[in-house]
């Protein structure tokens, strides 16, 4: 009976300590808690989470690599003949009468490849290149012409347009002999001298 009373009384102290951390029903004071004592005593704070399967992401994986390998090999077994069996290039004269196309000048059979049926002819990417710089300076030089037409129809106001302000004929006369009097600074050119 002493000890029956004796683990009545540890009832509610293991039920507050961390072993008690996992589990979600209450120790219950009476002849079961010698029970749940022992459950409590032998077992871990650690729970099972319900987590997604990975069944379909380690089959899309699967099947990535399977095709990445499918798509590789053919392209890993050419280079490796193209390099074991033909080979760099090497370099030897130049016949007289023989100009050299612009992909024999690459080393790797792999780039004289790629050069001659992949990549843009280089005398063509430069005469793009060329033309590209061409349109950019047209555009800087209409650029600049539409900022002088601006600035001189903003210093006339004698068209219609950006900056036309409606005044009297007499006005832009007075304002033309102003200008040419004193400048367009407003004094006359020779106190600047």
């Amino acid at each position: 009976m002493i000890v029956h009373s004796k683990l009545i009384n540890l009832v509610p102290v293991i039920a507050k300590s961390n072993l008690r951390h996992g589990l979600k029903e209450k120790v219950s004071k009476g002849l079961n808690s010698n029970i749940n004592y022992n459950q409590l005593r032998h077992s871990h704070a650690r729970t099972m989470f319900i987590r997604p399967g990975k069944f379909y992401t380690k089959k899309y994986f699967d099947s990535l690599h399977f095709h990445f390998c499918l798509a590789g090999l053919p392209f890993f077994l050419f280079i490796a003949y193209q390099n074991f069996f033909v080979g760099p290039a090497i370099l030897n004269d130049i016949p007289e009468d023989y100009e050299p196309r612009y992909w024999e000048y690459h080393k790797n059979p792999i780039k004289r490849f790629m050069s001659r049926y992949v990549f843009e002819i280089p005398e063509r990417a430069y005469e793009r290149n060329l033309h590209f710089i061409y349109v950019e300076g047209c555009k800087q030089k209409m650029r600049n012409l539409e900022k002088k037409v601006k600035t001189m129809m903003k210093e006339n106001q004698d068209y219609k347009a950006w900056y036309y302000v409606p005044v009297p004929k007499e006005t832009l006369e007075m304002k033309k002999e102003y200008h040419q009097k004193y400048g367009s600074l407003g004094y006359e050119s020779k106190f600047t001298k």
